[in-house]
Order: C-alpha cells, then structure tokens, then sequence
C-alpha cells in the first residue's frame, strides 16, 4: 500500500494491485458559499446575572445600526501570515444574551414592596358588620340550632375576607394579641357573641377545624388571616379548654416540611398560654420543645416561652409547679451546645431558665416528694449536672427535715448516689445538717441496716462462690461493686457517727453530772470566800453553829469524800465489766423489748385514731356549746380555780404557823420545859440522823474497800 491512496479521496483495495480512481471535490459556486453575519443573539430569561456586564450591552445596542461587516469562508488554506482575523468592535456578553430583557428592565419602574401589615390592618378594619350580619342570618335559616356549623362558616367567611392579603409569619417581636387587637370592634363584638354560644366540646371542634383548614394544601387559600383571629377568639373565650396534645403533635409530625403552616399551628397552641399559665407552660414543655429543631421555629419558641413568663409577671418567689421531667427537658437545653439560636434569643432562654430554677428549687425545699427523684437522677460521674442536682439535693435535705425520711426509705435503691450526697454532706454541710430533728436517728438507722446486710452478704458471697459457674463472672463482679458500695457507705456512717455522735454510758452521764455540779459548787464557794466576804458561807456556818450541826455537818462531808474516792477506785474497775455485759444481754432485750412496745403503740395509735377524732370533736363541740349556752359555767370555773388555790395557801400558812405554835404549847404548858427546849430536842433528833447517816456512809466505804 501507498501513502498516495491516502492522500487521494478514494479507497485502496486490501490486497488488490490497481488503486481506486482519483476523485476530485466538486467545487461550489460563489452564490452556494454560506454567509455569516453578526446578528442578535438568540433571547433568553433572565437571570441573576442579568447587571453584570451591562456595559457590553450596551456597545451592542449602540452597534446595531451599523451594517455587519460579512465573512467569506473559503476552502484554500493560507499561510499565517496573509490571514488576519478582524476583532469584532461589539463585545459579547456570554453571561447574560438577552436585549430585551435588559432593555425592559432598565425601562420599567423601581417596583416599591407593599407592606403587608399596615394592609392587614386597614383590611381588618374596613371588615363591615352588615355582610356578617346577613351571612348569619343565612346560617341560621340553612342550619337552625347547630351553632358549630354556623360559627365554622362564618370563620371561613372571615378568612376569605381577608384572603387577597398575603400570609404573615409570626414575629415573637409583635404585640400578643395582633392581630385580633387591630380588628374593628363592632365585627369583633359579633364574633365573640356567636362563639360564647358554643359549649366546651363544640369550641374544641371548631379549633380542629381551624387547624385542618390550616394544612389543608388548596392553593386557592393564599393566607389564614381568619383562622388566626378565630384560633384567638378561641383561646380567649375558653382558656381552660382540654386540648388533645397527642392528636395535635402527630398533626404537626406529619406536616413538618410546611415551615410557615407548622409555625402558625404552634402560635396558635401558644395563644391558651396567656390565659392559662400552667395550660402555657405545659404546651411549650410538650409540643413546641419537640419543634426546636425544624427550620424557622427555634427562635419564636424561645421568645414565646419568656414573652409567657413576663406576660404573667413570674417572680422568683412565685408558687408554680414545675415537673422534674420539664426541668430535665429545658436543663438540657440550655446546656446544649448544638442549638443554633441567635444572641438575643439565646440571652432569652437563659433567663428564662434561671428563674424556672428557683421557682423549680423552692419547691424542691418545700415538697419533700422531690428528694427520691433528684437522688435518682444524680450522675455518678463528675459533670456539671452532678454539681446541679446536688445543689437541689443539699437544699432539699438541709432545709426539710421530712427529706431525711425521704432518705432513709430509698437509700438502699440508690446506693451509689447516696455515698456521694454523704461524701458531700459530711465534709462541707453536716453542722447544718445536725442540727435538724430525725439526723441521729437517720444515722443510726443507717448503720443498723448497712451492718445486717454486710452480714447477710458476707453469708451469701460465700454460698454464691462455692456454687457459681465460671460464666457467671459478670454478674459476680456486679455484686462484687454493690457490696463494695455497701461497705463504703458503711464506713462513711460509721465514721460519722463516731466523730458527731458519741455514745455516752450510763455511768459517765453520772459522773459528768456530779463534775459539773461540785464544779459549780467550789467555783460559787470560791468566790464567796475570795469577793463576796464569805457573806455565804460564814452564814451558813452560824446557822449550824448556832444549832449544835456544824461538827455533825464536817463530819459527813468527809465521810462523803471518802465515799466518793472508793467508789470512784471501785466503779473505775467494775464499771467496763458490768457495761460489757449490760450490752451484750441487757440492752438486746430492751431494744427488742421497746421495738415491740413502740410496734403495738403505733398499731394502738392508728387504730384508736377514729375513736380520739371523736372524743376531740364532741369535747369541742361541748366547749362550743358551754361557751355559746352557758358562758357563767366557765367564769365560775376560773374563778373557783383561783379560790382553790388561794385556800391552799392560806391552809399551808395556817398548818406552819399551828404547827410552831403547838411544838411551843406542847414543851411549856404541857411538858413543863422552858421555850426552846422542845426545839433543841428535834434538832438533837436530826444531829442523830446524820450520825447515823455518816455511819452509814463509812461502813458502805469501808466495805467496797475491802473489795
């Protein structure tokens, strides 16, 4: 083969000797040559890049009256030095083609946007009474005595009224009550006249109604002006009314890609809210929280919830309920950093969080029922939820003393959280703590219960370990962590009631008491003999003097000494032998002995409770009925009350001044004796007795002595 076969235009045979005959290209006439001239563009829309080269639009507009220069295309190649390509003196715009649309653009006015509230307002009020007038009238004639037919007619008569006007979303910023406050008030008068006729179950229909016309999806239907005014009227007139929040959240869920309906559904929800603080709350804890997320709710559902609390003017010190479960929920919302909320709205919820928290901690403080919960909720980790919920749990316990029985019955559940509510109790709050009624007996409790079920698990661990399987190593290491809470708690309680509440023998609270007595009898007779002159003692001593005592007097208090100091030698080696045996016999009997007595004093107190109602109500009603028939009865009482008591004075006076008027009768007229006499005789009687007494004394000292 040849390279000339491939030169020419015909085809070379394979294998074949004779090449194919040369065939010339036939050549076109001057008249058959296509021409190309400079034309407009083809037209297209216009689109954002219609401004960006206007100039070169410009040049081509301004070029279109000169004749286009025309191009020969021929078919001889030249050499690159005789072809020169001529510039076109028009610039392209490849970016935007379309003249027209420019030069519309550029010769039709500024359009100035409407401003659709100040259009709502004056539709609003130019609304005219008679049109709803006749239409009820109309109602009433097709529908008699059915008030929820007429009322959702004349709702959508309302919304097509005010349909031309375009929808509005709505702005937290905006007044509460817009824009049923911009409403002529004759039609707003005859609307709230024709829905006070429904009853509770008809208004909560006409709200369903309203609620699916809102997504209902009819293009012919622009706005739902009508329906907001009706969703308002509603809530006004029914604040209490029982919305089912489960229907209303599945009608929600189910259209959540409708941004703007949505958000009108949940503003209209929001309205029960400013009649009904609780209602509002709730709504916004159950319906709106789960909205956060959707596009365009995040920031009104902020500002709906602060809007809320200022509407009713909640302080700090206000009574509300609030549930755990709804402080958990805005609790993790304010601490999440995910949420993608603007400055102010963010500012907002953190507000408004701060006094749900103290509304929320004053009824931690005052309902005991909050304890076993937050003592559940407490993290085992360190965050600062742990630090949150223990400071609810210090001022739950710290300031109620019914959270200590709270405590005690479900500590055991919440093991792990109750070592560490002790940890932090005993180290930064427990002088607080002390000094609160149940706290030793809690602790005691604590101890008592904690050691048995060491003891029972002791027992148990070692039945489980002879008899476990080698799979079983998860839940043995389980028990293993349960019971090393258990000894923990143990210890800390143990520790506790070591350091705070030291038990004291029955022995060092006589020996304590009869300290701190002679103590204060030597440091009064110290300062009597060392400032006040011996005024005291030196009285005293006259008085035995005169009287034949005062040797008599020495002689038993040093026999008492002396008593003191062997039955201190004595105590000090017997008393811890009898205390180890009072506690190891005694004190199990007596424990037993008046758990039983206190079991059946409970049983008779709850039983006998019914018959002492009884007793204190008819007592009450006899007082009542004494005092309201016969007041003299209780004058007289009072007053025989205090005659009684003067005669008993007056007797003890007589019996005294009698009695020293007898001894004297008795030793001069009877007996003979000078006066004095009989007197020295019964002093001589007493000198006796405390002889006999310091005898006493001495022999019982000599006697433990001896042992």
């Amino acid at each position: 083969m040849t390279n000339t076969a491939s030169a020419n235009f015909g085809w070379e045979v394979a294998g074949g000797k004779k090449a194919a005959k040369k065939t010339e290209p036939k050549t076109k006439d001057k008249k058959d040559v296509p021409k190309i001239d400079i034309l407009p563009p083809i037209q297209t829309s216009s689109t954002i890049y219609d401004l960006i080269r206007e100039s070169d639009d410009e040049e081509i507009n301004n070029n279109k009256s000169v004749k286009s220069a025309k191009a020969v295309v021929t078919t001889k190649m030249d050499s690159p030095k005789k072809t020169t390509r001529k510039e076109p003196k028009e610039s392209l715009n490849l970016v935007n083609t379309s003249m027209v649309s420019v030069q519309k653009k550029k010769q039709s006015p500024k359009q100035v946007p409407k401003n659709t509230d100040q259009e709502l307002e004056s539709a609003l009020k130019d609304l005219k009474l008679d049109e709803f007038e006749k239409q009820l009238s109309q109602l009433e004639s097709l529908f008699p005595n059915n008030n929820l037919v007429i009322n959702e007619n004349l709702i959508a008569f309302l919304n097509k009224k005010l349909e031309p006007i375009p929808e509005i979303d709505p702005n937290p910023c905006q007044e509460q009550f817009y824009p049923i406050s911009m409403m002529e008030k004759s039609v707003l008068k005859f609307l709230n006249v024709q829905l006070t006729k429904l009853n509770k179950n008809d208004a909560d229909k006409l709200f369903e109604f309203c609620l699916n016309n809102l997504f209902f999806d009819n293009q012919k239907i622009p706005s739902n002006h009508g329906h907001k005014i009706a969703f308002q009227l509603i809530s006004k007139l029914n604040p209490n009314l029982s919305i089912n929040l489960e229907k209303f959240n599945e009608k929600i869920n189910a259209n959540r890609h409708r941004h703007q309906r949505l958000l009108i559904a949940l503003w209209a929800l929001g309205q029960f809210g400013y009649y009904n603080l609780e209602s509002g709350l709730k709504i916004w804890f159950d319906s709106m929280l789960a909205q956060l997320n959707t596009k365009g709710c995040a920031n009104f559902i902020i500002f709906y919830l602060n809007n809320l609390l200022e509407h009713h003017k909640i302080a700090p010190k206000s009574k509300i309920h609030i549930k755990i479960d709804q402080y958990d929920k805005i609790y993790e919302l304010v601490n999440d950093k995910n949420l993608n909320l603007s400055k102010e709205a963010a500012q907002k919820l953190k507000n408004s969080f701060d006094l749900l928290r103290n509304i929320f901690k004053q009824d931690v403080v005052r309902e005991s029922s909050y304890f076993e919960a937050l003592l559940h909720r407490l993290p085992a980790e360190k965050c600062p939820r742990q630090d949150d919920i223990m400071e609810l749990l210090l001022d739950c316990l710290l300031k109620n003393k019914d959270s200590l029985l709270k405590w005690k019955q479900c500590y055991s559940k919440n093991l792990a959280q109750s070592v560490l509510l002790l940890e932090e109790v005993s180290t930064k709050h427990f002088k607080e703590l002390k000094s609160l009624k149940y706290t030793r007996d809690t602790f005691k409790y604590f101890d008592e219960q904690t050691t048995h079920l060491m003891s029972k698990l002791n027992i148990s661990n070692k039945d489980v370990h002879t008899k476990a399987h080698h799979f079983a190593r998860s839940k043995s290491n389980k028990a293993n962590s349960e019971t090393d809470l258990l000894k923990k708690f143990n210890h800390l309680v143990k520790s506790i009631n070591q350091t705070h509440y030291k038990k004291s023998s029955l022995g060092q609270m006589v020996f304590k008491t009869f300290f701190y007595s002679i103590l204060a009898v030597s440091l009064f007779f110290y300062w009597d003999a060392n400032y006040n002159k011996s005024i005291y003692t030196n009285s005293v001593q006259k008085q035995l003097r005169k009287y034949g005592l005062l040797d008599h007097t020495l002689k038993v208090i040093n026999s008492v000494k002396q008593l003191i100091y062997s039955v201190q030698k004595t105590l000090s080696y017997y008393i811890p032998i009898w205390q180890r045996k009072f506690r190891e016999t005694v004190i199990p009997l007596t424990e037993r002995a008046l758990k039983t007595s206190k079991e059946y004093g409970t049983l008779v107190w709850v039983k006998s409770e019914p018959y002492r109602d009884l007793i204190v109500q008819y007592t009450n009603e006899g007082v009542k009925y004494v005092e309201d028939n016969y007041p003299f009865v209780l004058k007289n009482l009072n007053s025989c009350g205090q005659l009684a008591l003067d005669y008993i004075i007056t007797v003890s006076n007589f019996v005294a001044y009698y009695l020293f008027s007898s001894i004297d009768y008795v030793g001069v007229n009877l007996m003979g004796l000078k006066r004095g006499e009989l007197e020295n005789v019964i002093f001589d009687g007493f000198r006796f007795i405390l002889d006999k007494i310091a005898d006493l004394l001495i022999q019982v000292a000599n006697y433990i002595n001896k042992l």
